[in-house]
C-alpha cells in the first residue's frame, strides 16, 4: 500500500526593515515539485513592490534529461560513423594493413560482432559489401531513437515557469 507524500507547509514570512522600507519573503513548494516564492517590498511612503515567482524545479531535471540524450547521440553517432567508414573502406577495398584501416576495423568490429554470419557480404575483385554492417547501421540507429524518443521521456517532468509583478501606490 503506497503512501502519498504529505505537502509542505509554506515557510513562514520573513520580514526586514530597513529604516522606512519593509520587506517580505515568503516561499511554498508543493509536492509536484513547484515552488512558489514572493518577495513584497512596501516603503515609508506607502509604494509597494510584489514579485512572485513560480518555478517548476522539474525544469532543471529536464535539462540534465536533455542533455542525456545529447549524449546517447553522440555516443550512436560515433558508432555509426565508425561502421559507415568500415563500409567504405571494405567497399573500396583498403588495404587491411594499413594501420588507419586496421584501426577502424578493430573499433567497429567491436560493435559489429553481434552481426557476423547474419548473412553473407558479396565480393568482387576485393572489394566486400558487408550487408550486415549496413544491418547493424540500421539496428543501432533505430535503438538510439528507441532510447532518446521513447525511453527518456518516461522519465520527463512537466515545466513551467512565470514571473508576475505588482507594483501598488497607496495614497
Amino acid at each position: 500500500m503506497s503512501q502519498l507524500p504529505e505537502p509542505q507547509v509554506p515557510e513562514p514570512p520573513l520580514a526586514h526593515s530597513y529604516d522606512s522600507m519593509r520587506v517580505d519573503e515568503q516561499t511554498a513548494q508543493s509536492t509536484a515539485g513547484v515552488e512558489q516564492r514572493e518577495r513584497v517590498v512596501t516603503d515609508g511612503a506607502g509604494l509597494q513592490h510584489r514579485e512572485r515567482t513560480v518555478q517548476d524545479v522539474g525544469a532543471e531535471y529536464r535539462l540534465k534529461l536533455d542533455k542525456v540524450g545529447q549524449l546517447i547521440w553522440l555516443v550512436f553517432g560515433v558508432v555509426e560513423v565508425a561502421i559507415g567508414v568500415r563500409v567504405l573502406l571494405k567497399l573500396i577495398g583498403a588495404n587491411p594493413d594499413n594501420d588507419l584501416a586496421r584501426f577502424v576495423y578493430n573499433f567497429a568490429a567491436l560493435f559489429l560482432a553481434p552481426f557476423f554470419g547474419l548473412i553473407g557480404s558479396p565480393s568482387a575483385g576485393g572489394m566486400i559489401l558487408e550487408v550486415p554492417s549496413l544491418i547493424a547501421m540500421l539496428l543501432y540507429g533505430l535503438l538510439g531513437w528507441a532510447i532518446v524518443r521513447v525511453v527518456l521521456p518516461l522519465f520527463a517532468r512537466p515545466t513551467t515557469s512565470s514571473t508576475s509583478t505588482y507594483d501598488r501606490h497607496r495614497s
